[in-house]
């Protein structure tokens, strides 16, 4: 799966990335591309639900290489249980990133019942 859009805004010495990384998903265990993440300084995570979501989850995932084919460590997770809501979580330097790992992708934790979802990554270097 790849990168399905990205754009970069930069604003008082920052820039911002939005990547997203799913469309129209809801099977559980659907993965995205992994994203370098490495000289982040925050990341969030979107999720986007449709008409009809009532449940689910979606996880961002971290690990050393983008192609590792064990389980990946959970930075932080995002329950959609509501449809037609934007839902949001945000790990930073304080949190896990801090560690250095390099590549990030979002996991559907929990299938989505009742609809799909879009997933966006915003990272803030």
């Amino acid at each position: 799966m790849a990168i399905l859009s990205e754009s970069t805004i930069v604003k008082e010495n920052k820039e911002v990335t939005i990547y997203k990384l799913l469309n129209d998903s809801s099977t559980k265990d659907t993965s995205s591309t992994a994203v370098d993440v490495l000289d982040a300084s925050a990341l969030t995570l979107l999720v986007e639900t449709g008409t009809g979501v009532s449940a689910g989850a979606v996880t961002l995932e971290a690990a050393r290489t983008s192609d590792y084919s064990g389980t990946w460590a959970s930075l932080t997770t995002v329950k959609t249980d509501a449809a037609s809501t934007t839902f949001m979580a945000t790990v930073d330097d304080g949190d896990t990133i801090g560690s250095g790992v390099p590549y990030v992708r979002a996991n559907i934790s929990t299938g989505i019942t009742g609809g799909t979802i879009d997933v966006y990554l915003i990272v803030t270097r």
